[in-house]
């Protein structure tokens, strides 16, 4: 599992051998896994193996099944029938998938939960300096790291509904932030991203799950949306499942469409 390793431990041992990194350093496979057997056998070593290989990928056929399992409608569409699909830039935010008019106008970077709060729930990170840390990731992947808030909310930053949910404890298997909607957004302007306000009431008619890497939908005040870029999991090496039904939850629960559809390449 490519950028993955395994710690020592010393009250159980293994010998640990990533195989992955002979793609990184260009090495020959063959020999490689013949010296790291032979040295085994040669040191008296356990004669056991396990493989450790990456899970098979959630197809959107199979996002599909888990959304109308929890009682939504879903069906896949393709790229070219989603006109109002755009490419994604470094200048872009990466924003909350909410579809309210933003009073930013980067709205060509990828749309996640909350912003940059996604990677952090995913991840369970849960303090100030982690999260500074994922906005520099965020800016070296090349997008603007930004949380948001709105009109209505007091404070102003509790107006992201994902946050909300995160603080409260509300989104299974989560460990709630060690840090309000305010800190929040200091420590993400801080370190050099953006605070977004909202404008308006949600009226989101349907989920947008984006495949499509690199490309997103701009939020549309006329015909709102939610947008779930999933293809940025791939990116930031997000669990896949566990950040779907996050998204799915949190639709539930803010009391959105139960509508959505899955867009995929051509």
């Amino acid at each position: 599992v490519e950028g993955t390793t395994l710690a020592p431990n010393g009250d159980d041992q293994a010998f640990v051998v990533d195989a992955w990194m002979t793609g990184k350093f260009d090495l020959d496979v063959p020999k490689y896994l013949v010296a790291a057997a032979s040295t085994v056998e040669q040191l008296g070593g356990p004669l056991k193996a396990k493989l450790i290989v990456p899970s098979a990928p959630l197809t959107p056929e199979d996002v599909v099944g888990v959304l109308k399992g929890r009682g939504w409608e879903a069906e896949i569409v393709k790229q070219a029938d989603v006109s109002a699909l755009i490419p994604t830039s470094s200048d872009g935010l990466m924003k909350c998938v909410d579809g309210r008019p933003s009073d930013h106008s980067a709205m060509d970077g990828p749309k996640a939960l909350g912003g940059v709060y996604s990677i952090a729930t995913n991840r369970g990170v849960t303090d100030i300096e982690g999260l500074k840390k994922i906005c520099e990731e965020v800016k070296k992947c090349g997008s603007v790291p930004s949380c948001h808030g709105d009109e209505h909310a007091h404070p102003a930053p509790m107006g992201c509904g994902f946050f909300k949910l995160w603080s409260q404890s509300k989104l299974e298997g989560i460990p709630a932030p060690q840090f309000d909607s305010e800190e929040g957004k200091a420590a993400i302007m801080e370190a050099g991203g953006v605070y977004e306000c909202l404008a308006g009431s949600h009226e989101e008619k349907v989920v947008y799950i984006n495949f499509v890497e690199g490309t997103t939908l701009a939020p549309n005040g006329d015909d709102q949306a939610f947008v779930v870029d999933a293809w940025m999991t791939g990116t930031y090496n997000l669990d896949v499942p566990k950040y779907l039904v996050a998204a799915a939850s949190t639709v539930e629960q803010l009391g959105g469409p139960l509508k959505a559809k899955l867009i995929v390449p051509n």
